[in-house]
């Protein structure tokens, strides 16, 4: 009976952490995502200037 609630808790534990790692995971990719397709907008409104890549 003991074991069993042991067994349970550390199920549990292993799933909130499975949890939070995908929440982190989608943090950082969206993130980056977000930010990639802004870079991408930026760039095709600064398209007629010419110093976007300095030399």
């Amino acid at each position: 009976m003991v074991k069993d609630q042991t067994v349970d808790k550390s199920k549990k534990v292993k799933n909130i952490a499975a949890v939070l790692y995908l929440l982190i995971l989608v943090f950082l990719v969206g993130g980056s995502y977000l930010h990639q397709k802004s870079d991408i907008l930026d760039f095709s409104e600064n398209k007629t200037d010419l110093n976007v890549f300095p030399r």
